[in-house]
């Protein structure tokens, strides 16, 4: 024992606790992907993918995959200064060219992408301006940049307040200025007023990064993001992106013009020192690429999807905050409440979301987090609108007597489409689970009875 193991008691000691209630939503080992997933031998709805096109299982996107190991093996190596193959720079150029910039260099992660960007760019003589709720890899890199530059300015706004962005850039401490925000924010589900943002930049001579993890394949009337749909896309200095969202893959880009990617490709520390990603993964990025491009009807289905699942949400009562999209928080406020809703719908309706709680989200803000995708059919969504109308009255979230507008021959049908569905993905051990659960059920019903007979 040491002092790094006092340095973790309090927190082991209290998820602890909380895996004893049965109520720990971390690191579930699924033995598939997708909308329906296995856990040990249970089957679950899944909303806390961010596979929003459902990419990550089209066979063509697969197949790409093996062909990438079948030319090149599992891995290249090196880092790219030494590891770099015709297809990281065919897919750069096609990135580049779907985006509207002139260059695009790609890196092992998204995560990369940022801290790597960040950490190239800022100095001593820079101000940094953040919104507050810029995600952690946004954040590690201001953490690099300062440790090397401790004379660097940093300052926050208010979430989306474009009054206090412009009070940041109009009494900012040096000249070179550099905005960073999110183009759709991955947990409150909402995007920033990247037209005002933009305008703003130019008038006080600041650089905008933009962040569109969330938005690139998935918002915009051809999937091109939040810029596309405020029609500032070509306004955006640095444009970040990753395949590990709507490309179902894994890895990161940044795209902005030649020069300051040939600069990046020498600076980025993340970019210079690590592996380079493996080609199975730019082959299946290439070929996700051609279906965002070409085939709509996925895009279309998430847009769907997202307006069908959020109209049945705010019916039955639940506080969405300002979110839209596909990304739909259900607002609890409290972080026992937010917990034990989750380990509801997971142990009672065979639901996965996503509960955030305090610090990954502010005291006061705990919430579900539950993401649609093209992959979920209207039953799972309807199936999942049921279980939270269920739960809801009975964790006094909503009021009693709160339904869906269903029929019961509906509801039926949802439910036997879930049993079904539950036998395909887990097989037998769900089904003697459920063949198990049924008859426990069928003996206390049979219980009470005998009890009431008593007691008459």
């Amino acid at each position: 024992m040491s002092w790094l193991h006092d340095a973790s008691k309090e927190i082991l000691g209290r998820i602890q606790e909380v895996k004893e209630a049965k109520a720990w939503p971390f690191f579930r080992p699924m033995e598939n992907v997708g909308s329906r997933v296995k856990v040990g031998s249970g089957s679950y709805v899944n909303f806390t993918s961010n596979d929003y096109l459902g990419l990550s299982r089209d066979p063509r996107v697969m197949k790409a995959g093996v062909k990438g190991i079948r030319d090149y093996g599992t891995g290249l190596g090196s880092a790219r200064p030494q590891a770099t193959s015709v297809r990281h720079e065919e897919l750069e150029r096609r990135l580049a060219t779907w985006l509207g910039y002139e260059a695009c260099m790609t890196f092992t992660t998204g995560y990369q992408s940022l801290v790597g960007t960040l950490s190239a760019f800022l100095d001593d003589d820079t101000t940094l301006i953040l919104d507050r709720l810029c995600h952690a890899s946004i954040m590690e890199g201001m953490f690099l940049a300062r440790g090397e530059h401790p004379d660097m300015e940093v300052r926050f706004f208010k979430h989306n307040n474009m009054r206090l962005l412009e009070k940041c850039l109009r009494t900012s401490e040096y000249d070179k200025k550099m905005v960073v925000a999110e183009g759709y924010y991955s947990v409150d589900g909402d995007m920033g007023p990247l037209d005002d943002m933009v305008d703003l930049c130019k008038k006080y001579g600041a650089v905008l990064v933009l962040d569109d993890a969330h938005g690139l394949g998935a918002l915009g009337p051809t999937g091109r993001g939040v810029g596309e749909i405020f029609g500032c896309q070509g306004d955006i200095d640095i444009l970040i992106g990753t395949f590990s969202k709507s490309f179902g893959g894994i890895g990161g880009f940044v795209c902005a013009d030649r020069d300051l990617v040939d600069f990046l490709m020498l600076k980025a520390r993340s970019f210079m020192f690590s592996a380079t990603l493996p080609v199975a993964q730019v082959e299946a990025a290439l070929t996700a690429l051609d279906i965002i491009e070409n085939e709509p009807q996925h895009l279309r289905r998430l847009h769907r999807n997202g307006e069908l699942f959020r109209a049945g949400l705010e019916d039955l009562g639940f506080d969405l905050g300002n979110s839209q999209g596909h990304i739909t928080p259900i607002y609890l406020r409290d972080e026992l409440l937010t917990m034990k809703f989750g380990a509801y719908l997971f142990h009672g309706g065979d639901i996965m979301m996503m509960p955030f709680i305090s610090p990954g989200v502010p005291p006061g803000t705990e919430r579900l987090r539950c993401n649609i995708t093209a992959a979920h059919t209207r039953a799972e969504m309807s199936y999942a609108l049921e279980a939270l109308a269920k739960i809801g009255p009975m964790l006094e979230v909503l009021p009693e007597g709160t339904s869906t507008r269903a029929s019961d021959l509906q509801r039926v049908g949802w439910l036997l489409q879930h049993k079904l569905r539950g036998v395909r993905n887990a097989g037998v051990p769900y089904l003697v689970n459920e063949l198990s659960d049924s008859a426990q059920k069928a003996v206390d019903y049979g219980r009470r009875m005998l009890n009431g007979a008593h007691r008459q």
